[in-house]
């Protein structure tokens, strides 16, 4: 039996508490104490004098604390940004830790999930199980002054909510509970498990079941995660059942009892919170698969796809993915988010000034802040833009929302930026001060039941087939989605709008049939992979890979035949192909692998090398395929003959780059011969040279008098060959020479000084953030860039990808330019520690021999741990031989970036990572 004593920040005035745990009591009521009677149940009179003591002692320094001026009293590095809001800390450890749902009810009292079974250390000393913890306040002195305990004994508990009917609900990693307090004193009598994951039979808790609301019309909404792309299958207090296997995360509905379970909405990561705003619109906070961010806040409706489906990785890069409506049929973000958004709160139910009304508040955990969502209408939807209103250092980790009657905003904080249990742990208050004008407060019962979106679909359903054509051509792709939905059940009207004029009907036709599931409809597949819309084709496509049309397997190479093919519908054929193979068919159907992203997706043996060997081809679907060619170097002969003269420059380039990690000499011959002839291009001599910085290169000397070129892009890249021989004398000669001449400008110049190993002038401190925004603020050439980021200069493509090139210890980066701005960029480069997603976090671990290992991707086994690594993939060791191991505190990514590459590399380098030509 143990106790924790009162925390600082309660001020009982005349009542004080002490918490003890007792497993062999099931009514915490019976451990709370009357400071001034001293009664309590159960306990022996000589416990209760020796705590007397304790209690008269804190009731006195409680008593005298302050309570004035919280704002005044905020923990270093956390600043509220807005000077007409309170903010204060009104519980912490030890009488709350690492605190994840709150919920408040109708007697205003806060309850509060406290973990203690996310990822328990080994020696950790709380509880076995999570505690629902009720403080209150006693005396109406706005103070939480009563601490107990409403329920104990939870496993891996996510979320708290109140149903409209005044039961609290509780979302755990796999079920979902309701508790019952009929004497309304503050502790559960009965508790009634009301859903829950049949399977998977273990999943980490962060991808399982994650947030709970509700709607006045009788039903809840539920965030349930990608389930590491698990087989999950989901039961109702009916027995209803929803599953699924390789899609993405869900928006589950069900009765307020639990029955009824259907899929409303999917395409998500995790959405870790949901809530309803004025208008009756389903806000979703969803968190991002490594580079296709940001993180997102969406509309969610009625059958809805948000574009991703954990079949096809982590990282967000496939061509049937979407995460801002790319994709047809998929919906768009609504507000962006920092990274790992974890709580929402709709404004209009607080006492926040006018301004504030109908917006919505958003936790972003790992930037450690909060921020508010100025929130408006955008056709059938809603759009919007974020401004930090609370903002922290390292120790501030804001979660989950509530608000009692008086609009005051509670929150939970996890403190500190570590996953496992560790006995940090805060609740604020959020509030308007006393003489500020706040809007009137909205009740939750006022809430519609119907928003706009829904009233349109009743609308469309009973439609004639011209408004149904109508929304098909809306902008708005909310309209289009709810004349989709209604299109889906006319079949007769799928068939005649395939043959329509207009691509955007035809794309409507495609959607709907897809979307009904109709095996007779699936015959429009074929005619829709010949359609003069190459966006009608790759959705083709999706729809045969999709729902494994395997009859159509030697079709769907029309798709590519009838204008030259993109890059981006040429992917999409070969995934198709992927998905239509017999056995990835067999496995995926049978669900061979528990985890669908571990089923073997392979083309057919020498498919890519045949499409790039057939002249009959277009050039443009060769040097696409060249992208895809495994294992160059057994291709190096046919590689060469690309290099040719009189070959097309795109075929060229696309083989110079295929052949620069083939390391080989009679390859490094040909790039250095491609290299010195004056008559190819500047963009070929340049790439050939620049890979040849990879290459067994026996007559590198012969790059020294490049550095004199006339074309700029060569002598910088003879230049950051060079650097590398720098030691050699007639190198250091040749750049000290081209450094006195007065031509010798700019980022040439730089590579120069580098090489020299000369400190760059006119450069800010790296803390100086500013002026490295403006320093960088210039034009950048994305070609060069392209040529920065696969240098050995860089090291970028060590670690990550882009454009399907590149290491995998890092995240793929090929979309970052759309989730990050230039100065996010800059200060990624900079700073490469200040925001670490989890998903890539550094381990290490230290052998008794004295042998360090870093990676990611860290699985701790009973007798073995494993480790991705950069250099040998996974490695095993063993525990005996193992001394240490944890979490890196930095980033793997080095730190210093910026002082290997000169002013114009890195103007570059952003260029080609933003994505701009």
């Amino acid at each position: 039996m143990k106790f924790n004593s009162k925390a600082s920040r309660i001020n009982p005035g005349s009542f004080g508490i002490i918490m003890i745990w007792d497993k062999s009591r099931s009514k915490q009521k019976k451990h709370i104490f009357d400071t001034h009677s001293m009664y309590s149940f159960n306990l022996k009179p000589q416990f209760i004098n020796s705590l007397s003591i304790i209690f008269l002692t804190m009731h006195i320094l409680f008593s005298c604390k302050p309570n004035d001026s919280p704002q005044n009293d905020l923990p270093e590095g956390v600043r509220l940004l807005d000077d007409r809001l309170v903010l204060s800390v009104v519980v912490e450890e030890p009488d709350i830790v690492t605190p994840i749902g709150i919920a408040i009810d109708a007697k205003d009292r806060v309850y509060v999930l406290e973990s203690h079974t996310h990822l328990p250390p080994k020696d950790y000393q709380g509880p076995e199980g999570d505690l629902i913890k009720v403080f209150e306040d006693t005396n109406g002195d706005g103070h939480l002054d009563k601490i107990a305990v409403f329920a104990e004994g939870i496993k891996e508990g996510m979320n708290l909510a109140f149903s409209p009917e005044g039961h609290l609900y509780l979302v755990t990693s796999r079920e979902v509970w309701v508790f019952y307090d009929r004497d309304g004193d503050g502790v559960c009598e009965e508790k009634k498990k009301l859903m829950g994951l049949k399977k998977p039979e273990s999943v980490y808790a962060h991808a399982a079941m994650l947030s709970i609301t509700f709607s006045e019309d009788g039903y809840m909404y539920l965030g349930r995660g990608n389930t590491g792309s698990e087989y999950w299958n989901f039961e109702g207090s009916d027995g209803s059942q929803i599953s699924g296997y390789g899609d993405g995360g869900n928006v589950i509905r069900a009765k307020w009892d639990g029955s009824e379970v259907e899929i409303f909405s999917t395409g998500y990561w995790n959405p870790f919170d949901l809530k309803f705003d004025n208008e009756g619109r389903l806000l979703v906070a969803d968190n991002d698969p490594d580079s296709r961010g940001p993180n997102r806040l969406v509309h969610a409706v009625y059958k809805s796809d948000f574009g991703y489906q954990s079949l096809f990785g982590g990282s967000g890069i496939h061509p049937y993915l979407a995460w801002n409506g790319e994709l047809p049929g998929t919906l768009p973000i609504a507000v962006p988010l920092g990274e790992a958004p974890s709580g929402l709160v709709n404004t209009s139910l607080t006492n926040l000034p006018q301004d504030y009304d109908n917006q919505m508040l958003c936790t972003i955990w790992e930037e450690s802040t909060i921020v508010r969502m100025d929130m408006q209408q955008k056709g059938l939807s809603v759009t919007g833009k974020t401004e930090v209103i609370v903002e922290g250092g390292e120790d501030f980790r804001p979660v989950a929302f509530a608000v009692n009657s008086k609009g005051e905003i509670y929150f939970t904080d996890w403190v500190v930026r570590y996953y496992p249990n560790h006995g940090r742990g805060k609740i604020w208050k959020l509030t308007s001060k006393d003489n500020e004008k706040v809007f009137p407060r909205k009740s939750k019962s006022v809430q519609p039941k119907l928003a706009k979106w829904e009233k349109t679909l009743e609308s469309l359903d009973s439609a004639p087939l011209a408004d149904l054509k109508s929304s098909l051509k809306s902008d708005d792709p909310f309209l289009r989605h709810a004349g989709i939905l209604a299109l889906s059940n006319q079949k007769e009207e799928i068939k005649a709008l395939a043959k329509d004029q207009d691509a955007l009907i035809r794309m409507g036709a495609l959607l709907a049939a897809k979307r009904s599931g109709d095996k007779e409809l699936e015959a429009l597949a074929k005619g829709f992979l010949n359609d003069p819309d190459s966006q009608i084709r790759k959705m083709a496509l999706i729809w045969i890979g999709s729902s494994q049309m395997v009859t159509l397997k030697d079709e769907i190479g029309n798709a590519l035949r009838v204008g030259p093919p993109s890059n981006d519908l040429f992917e999409t054929y070969l995934e198709t192909v992927k998905l239509l193979q017999p056995d990835f068919v067999h496995a995926f159907q049978n669900r061979l692998q528990s985890r669908s992203q571990a089923l073997k997706r392979v083309l057919p043996e020498n498919f890519v090398s045949d499409i790039v060997q057939n002249d009959q081809n277009s050039i443009e679907m060769r040097v696409n395929a060249l992208r895809f060619l495994d294992n160059p170097q057994d291709h190096k002969k046919l590689l060469i003959s690309f290099l040719a003269e009189g070959v097309p420059d795109a075929l060229r380039l696309e083989t110079i780059r295929t052949l620069q990690n083939v390391h080989d000499k009679e390859v490094a011959a040909k790039l250095l011969e491609l290299t010195l002839k004056a008559s190819n291009s500047a963009t070929v001599r340049s790439d050939a040279l620049a890979g040849l910085s990879r290459q067994p290169l026996d007559g590198w000397n012969q790059i020294i008098p490049l550095l004199e070129s006339g074309e700029e892009n060569i002598r910088i890249e003879a230049a950051r060959f060079l650097r590398a021989k720098i030691s050699q004398p007639d190198v250091r000669e040749a750049f000290e020479k081209q450094l006195k001449n007065p031509s010798s400008l700019g980022g040439f110049q730089q590579q120069l000084q580098l090489g020299l190993d000369q400190e760059l002038t006119n450069r800010p401190e790296v803390g100086n953030e500013k002026s490295w925004y403006a320093l960088l603020d210039g034009t950048g050439d994305s070609e060069r860039g392209r040529r920065v980021f696969f240098s050995n200069t860089s090291l970028c493509s060590t670690c990550h990808v882009m454009d399907g090139r590149g290491g995998d210890l890092g995240p793929d980066l090929s979309n970052v330019g759309k989730s990050k701005d230039r100065n996010n960029l800059i200060a990624s480069i900079l700073y490469p520690s200040a925001e670490m997603s989890p998903e890539w976090q550094g381990w290490y671990i230290k052998l008794k021999d004295g042998t360090l290992e870093q990676g990611r991707q860290i699985d701790v086994g009973n007798n073995n741990v494993k480790l991705y690594t950069q250099a040998k993939g996974f490695i095993s060791i063993q525990k005996e031989d193992i001394v240490d191991y944890g979490m890196v505190k930095e980033s793997l990514m080095p730190n210093g970036l910026e002082e290997r590459l000169t002013d114009q590399d890195l103007r570059d380098l952003l260029a080609y990572l933003e994505g701009f030509d």
